[in-house]
């Protein structure tokens, strides 16, 4: 049977058009089950995944937001009676303390202070820090970084900026409530005593000051006996033991 012209045209077109919708169907189709999958991932993937793009969602959406960096308020005193000291700090951590030893090497730094810290048994830590130079309480801003190859870190980092100097100390560690007391036997200048308050987020500079100054009281140590600056400067200035 014979279509007229104008009837062939409406029968092709009709046809193109069938087959454009059932492409249209298939692709909707194809992209409704793309959708299905992509909304329930495995199980065991979930968190993963919504962490590390929840993240990178965050730094994209604010690329000028910055990390904060952790804080704490330190003093550092000159210990003139180091076993009466110990025994206070025993006493109020009701703890003996820890023994670390520990190698430092500062670098030289445009800012702050860098410095890599051994701990004499193949793992250390890279420090970064920046605090002012002045009597009492003070805050203290720093970064830490972890390595298990100090030795090799140290080579690269002298290669790369030169070292300003080297501290070598033996540490013992008492922890008193958010405060880390250090008493310290420094190769070259004494022993020393530095208080680190941890902060906390909720907590203002004011109320870390006066954690440090009330250890400070507890522990006998006299404002007459603080010091400023890192032991790195107080070798570098040349004080010697006493």
């Amino acid at each position: 049977m014979w279509l007229s012209r104008p009837s062939a045209l409406l029968c092709g077109q009709f046809g193109a058009l069938s087959r454009l919708l059932l492409r249209v169907v298939s692709c909707s189709q194809t992209n409704a089950g793309a959708a299905v999958a992509a909304a329930a991932p495995p199980r065991r993937y979930c968190f993963a995944v919504n962490s590390s793009a929840d993240a990178r969602t965050d730094s994209s959406r604010n690329p000028e937001s910055k990390r904060v960096m952790p804080s704490n308020v330190e003093i550092k005193a000159k210990v003139s009676d180091p076993t009466q000291f110990a025994e206070k700090a025993a006493q109020l951590s009701q703890s003996e303390g820890t023994i670390i030893r520990q190698h430092d090497t500062f670098f030289n730094c445009s800012q702050g202070r860098l410095k890599l810290r051994d701990f004499m048994n193949k793992s250390g830590q890279l420090i970064f820090y920046e605090r002012p130079d002045t009597d009492g309480p003070k805050l203290s801003r720093y970064s830490i970084s972890p390595t298990n190859d100090p030795s090799s870190l140290r080579a690269v980092l002298s290669d790369a900026l030169g070292v300003k100097g080297e501290v070598r100390k033996e540490r013992r560690l008492f922890l008193i409530g958010q405060t880390r007391v250090h008493m310290d036997t420094v190769e070259g200048l004494g022993n020393y005593m530095e208080l680190e308050v941890v902060m906390r987020p909720e907590q203002t500079v004011e109320e870390g000051q006066q954690v440090a100054e009330d250890l400070m009281e507890k522990l006998g140590v006299s404002k007459e006996s603080l010091v400023t600056g890192a032991y790195m400067d107080l070798i570098l200035n040349g004080q010697k033991e006493t």
